[in-house]
């Protein structure tokens, strides 16, 4: 997910998104306390919740699945109301085809599903409808770029105004998604955040991966595939935030009386395509994976400025495959993930104590 139609994720990203998967893993326990404590209607108004950023839906399948186990086994019969949100740009087709595919949550009876073509940095929902509101690996995208980045793509690789440019932003987009899910929250509700993340230093773990496809859009120029204006202005969308940046808004900015923050822990992941190469030994299918997820996520961020780009995005999908597969180590990306869950405070709740 992105703020912006050059940050949606590529056709291929629900099979090439293991590394999202495994931060989704990490969340599991977070998600299920965020069940436990999120209210559930007495009534038979249904249980609302938001996945903001849903992409193809694939790593929304089991949280969804817990959540509806969960609230049934709070109050039978509850009915379930999920919204899927993400930009207009967004492969939507992937995920209704998810959606009603055989692993769908939404194969219970008395579950519903829909999906809403807008940004999570907009108002979303009315105010105090949402029970749970779940966004997993998609608040690092940036609602825009302030300043390209001269010499990289990457921002944690941004120097100088660009790199002050970029953490200005990502605080101002951060503050609104806080502020649209205040709103569409009802007191209780239960905010759970799976954050692509970066250690104090600024590094997300995915640095060498970005610096082999710089050398590959440099080679491109080289060979007259791209110009160099054309690859000056590539950009992908995104800020890592460190804990500090995520936590600051909630601990002592302007969300510490409308949000208490019950849990954050940061969590390095394992590369789950580095450890089957690891185990299998097969180079080729490493090199083609890590390539294919690259472009997936990034692609079309990468490419959204260059007119007929589908030549040029075969080509540097060629030549990074042949990158890793020479420097196989440099394409390993260990993300960083910062995990959250805040609660949305009412009227009778004003305390601000932190877990």
């Amino acid at each position: 997910m992105a703020g912006t139609g050059s940050g949606a994720m590529g056709s291929g990203y629900g099979r090439h998104s293991a590394a999202q998967h495994a931060g989704l893993r990490a969340a599991v326990g977070l998600l299920d306390r965020a069940l436990a404590a999120a209210p559930v209607p007495a009534d038979d108004r249904a249980f609302r919740v938001a996945d903001l950023g849903c992409a193809s839906g694939t790593n929304a399948m089991e949280p969804m699945a817990r959540t509806v186990a969960a609230v049934r086994a709070r109050r039978p019969g509850t009915p379930v109301w999920v919204t899927h949100t993400d930009i207009p740009a967004n492969d939507f087709g992937a995920l209704f085809a998810t959606l009603t595919g055989p692993s769908s949550y939404t194969r219970v009876p008395g579950v519903h599903a829909c999906a809403q073509a807008r940004s999570f940095f907009e108002p979303l929902f009315p105010p105090g409808e949402l029970h749970l509101a779940w966004s997993s690996i998609a608040v690092h995208w940036l609602s825009r770029v302030p300043l390209p980045i001269e010499g990289h793509i990457y921002g944690s690789r941004a120097r100088g105004a660009a790199r002050e440019a970029l953490r200005g932003q990502s605080a101002r987009d951060w503050d609104v998604f806080l502020s649209h899910r205040a709103d569409e929250l009802a007191p209780g509700g239960q905010l759970v955040v799976v954050g692509g993340a970066a250690t104090d230093d600024g590094l997300s773990g995915a640095e060498g991966l970005f610096d082999l496809a710089v050398e590959e859009l440099t080679a491109l120029v080289d060979q007259g595939m791209l110009t160099g204006e054309q690859v000056a202005a590539m950009t992908v969308p995104t800020w890592n935030r460190t804990t500090a940046e995520f936590t600051a808004p909630l601990l002592s900015g302007p969300f510490r009386d409308r949000f208490r923050l019950e849990e954050g822990e940061f969590v390095v992941l394992d590369d789950p395509m580095w450890e089957r190469y690891t185990a299998d030994g097969d180079l080729e299918a490493y090199a083609d994976e890590v390539a294919a997820s690259f472009m997936a996520a990034f692609g079309p961020s990468l490419f959204s400025g260059v007119p007929e780009s589908a030549a040029a995005a075969a080509r540097f999908t060629e030549g990074l495959t042949a990158r890793v597969r020479d420097r196989p180590e440099e394409g390993v990306a260990r993300w960083r993930v910062q995990l959250l869950r805040a609660t949305r405070l009412g009227h009778s709740d004003g305390t601000h104590a932190v877990a």
